[in-house]
């Protein structure tokens, strides 16, 4: 049987519930409001989440577009990041614990990427450095195909040996304005013309040819101004060059030098056998970690010579 005090906290429990309901009752528009709010709130953040994952996927497929001349997925370039990672996580287990190998396979795996947008960034400088000649091409060109875009391009593109990394991206750029048959498809074949020498006389030139393919209006005004202000970025670029030689021979050649000569002093003089020295190197954690920090110093020193001595001619 149900005892008077266990009745009396029924009661309570049920007079409780329903002032609960009647606040409930009385503020419903508030609290549906409110519910409304943080759903919203919760499909911004997935939405947040899913443009940055796009805007990644859209910057690597960026770079193996500029860097291969085949279509290659996005996914293909994960799963080989990923293997690495993995072979460098089961090699460094082998003698280190795995917080202290974690750092070294992350930096494997992203190996790939940062060769990838050195290869990248190469190609674009080497396109960017034939931006004088191709804007005098197809402003000339232009000129003489009585300011119809497709035939200028057309005519670029068949005499492209003089701007081959350009070249073949106006090849793209033509294709695709021959396909567009609209004017959003038709801006996304310019932008990625624009996106795959990554310059802003590129972007400049994009949009001119944009206007006059869509629009059928005069850009040589537009096509001059952008030759007259590359002209001017070269004699900067060359001086900066000039200043930044010496430090690119230390880094690419004497760097690699010195690592490959104490391995020789190491077997020469100290007595090691080449077995010996690699599982001293692979085999132990000092050495594990020595040629992880060597081979990232490298990278990061070939990148930012890379940067500072090799630019884009740009403006």
């Amino acid at each position: 049987m149900i005892g008077t005090e266990n009745i009396g906290i029924l009661i309570t429990g049920v007079f409780y519930a329903l002032f609960a309901g009647g606040l409930l009752l009385a503020r419903i528009e508030q609290c549906r409001t409110l519910l409304l709010v943080l759903k919203t709130r919760h499909r911004l953040y997935l939405g947040s989440r899913v443009a940055r994952a796009d805007a990644l996927e859209e910057h690597i497929a960026s770079l193996l577009h500029t860097v291969c001349k085949r279509r290659y997925s996005t996914n293909t370039f994960r799963i080989v990041s990923g293997l690495i990672f993995l072979c460098m996580l089961f090699a460094g287990l082998q003698s280190m614990r795995l917080p202290a190998v974690v750092p070294g396979a992350l930096a494997a795996g992203l190996t790939p990427y940062l060769l990838l947008r050195i290869r990248a960034e190469t190609i674009r400088r080497r396109g960017s450095q034939e931006g004088e000649r191709l804007v005098a091409a197809f402003l000339n060109r232009y000129r003489i195909e009585n300011y119809n875009v497709c035939e200028t391009l057309e005519k670029l593109v068949a005499n492209s040996a003089e701007f081959r990394v350009c070249g073949r991206h106006l090849f793209k750029l033509l294709l695709a304005i021959r396909n567009a048959g609209n004017s959003e498809k038709l801006q996304r074949a310019t932008e990625a013309f624009a996106r795959a020498v990554d310059t802003n006389w590129s972007r400049m030139l994009a949009y001119n040819i944009r206007l006059g393919a869509e629009q059928g209006m005069n850009v040589s005004p537009g096509i001059e101004d952008i030759l007259v202000q590359l002209r001017d970025a070269r004699a900067v670029m060359e001086e900066t060059k000039r200043m930044n030689a010496e430090s690119s021979r230390i880094i690419t050649f004497f760097a690699p030098f010195l690592y490959l000569g104490s391995i020789v002093l190491s077997i020469r003089f100290l007595g090691l056998s080449f077995p010996e020295l690699l599982r001293n190197q692979l085999g132990t954690p000092a050495g594990f970690t020595l040629l992880v920090l060597i081979a990232m110093f490298f990278v990061v020193n070939v990148i930012l010579i890379e940067l500072a001595t090799h630019r884009k001619l740009d403006y």
